[in-house]
């Protein structure tokens, strides 16, 4: 394992040597149109289209040109695909598919089908649909650990891009006095119907301490709507469920067996994990890539959206790919 490496200014890079067997990155079969209809649920992070797979309607938003690199971005627990308007906005040249998870906004709130396995099993399903033949998956949060569930699923994924998730839950942190919205029965009760500061406080606690919210969304509300569209089962589910499915399995020891690329992002102060506690089970896992930004939270891709789109092209260029294919 390589010694940490310090990069100028504000941000650290501590990188682990990639020496897995890549594909080279590049454009497969154009993606169709999206067919579907209008969703019927509130599709908080923007309007898309509505496509069944399996039965399951998810809410699915397209952008940039069908002939591009594919990118599918999931977005964390209580969010919605504008937690990534940022960052797509800056990657014009790329194909970029995202979707509302189940039992958020737009997408269908079934009673069961929340734990990363059937989800994984969801996403990928959704891909064949599309007609993707190499795709690499951007996760934020909880939407990694779907990321790589749905890379266990399908041989169409060629790199993982995880930002602020943990191996597992060991390395999480719960802040004193939230527990509350949390807990099941009552903590949804909170979310939909208490106050909004409560919620807004959980919401706030997914950037850096300073960081000017309003900044963070084109609608102000944005947060809270978000965290407010989750229905009951998706919000008591998602977190048990996570649990046991990283304690079968770390994301960590997940990602060795997939041996695909992997690049981790954490920002210094990610409010909801320990970074270094994190980072140091990843960085033993020679296909994982490990970044650190400072005076960054818990979410990269809204509080440091330039240094992130930086990062992604970094990770999937050709030149990248082809240093790795050379190393031994």
């Amino acid at each position: 394992m390589q010694p940490r490496r310090e990069c100028p200014s504000e941000e650290k890079r501590v990188t682990t040597k990639n020496t897995s067997s890549t594909r080279r990155w590049r454009v497969g079969s154009p993606i169709r149109h999206l067919a579907g209809r209008t969703s019927s649920e509130p599709a908080t992070g923007g309007a898309g289209t509505v496509m069944t797979v399996g039965g399951v309607d998810l809410h699915v938003r397209a952008d940039g040109p069908d002939d591009g690199p594919a990118l599918l971005m999931l977005h964390g627990f209580g969010a919605s695909t504008a937690w990534f308007d940022q960052i797509v906005a800056r990657l014009p040249e790329f194909r970029i598919i995202r979707i509302d998870l189940l039992g958020h906004g737009g997408s269908a709130r079934p009673t069961s089908g929340y734990d990363p396995d059937s989800q994984g099993r969801l996403y990928a399903r959704l891909l064949s649909e599309l007609d993707l033949s190499e795709v690499a998956i951007v996760g934020h949060s909880m939407g990694s650990l779907f990321g790589v569930a749905t890379a266990e699923h399908s041989t169409r994924i060629t790199h993982l891009v995880l930002m602020g998730e943990g191996p597992d839950t060991s390395t999480g942190t719960l802040p004193p006095g939230e527990w509350a919205i949390h807990t099941p029965w009552i903590g949804p009760i909170l979310q939909q119907h208490g106050p909004a500061f409560v919620t807004n406080r959980v919401v706030r606690r997914a950037f850096s301490p300073g960081f000017d919210m309003a900044t963070a969304f084109r609608n102000p509300s944005q947060g809270l709507d978000d965290a407010r569209s989750l229905n009951h089962p998706a919000f008591t589910q998602s977190m048990k469920l996570r649990k046991v499915w990283t304690k079968q399995l770390g994301l960590d020891v997940r990602l060795e067996n997939l041996a695909l690329p992997a690049l981790v992002i954490f920002g210094r102060e990610d409010r909801f994990y320990n970074v270094d506690a994190a980072l140091a089970r990843y960085r033993a896992v020679r296909t994982i890539t490990t970044t650190v930004l400072e005076h960054v939270g818990h979410s990269p891709m809204i509080e440091a959206p330039d240094r992130v789109v930086d990062l992604i092209r970094e990770f999937l260029s050709p030149a990248d790919l082809r240093k790795n294919d050379k190393q031994p």
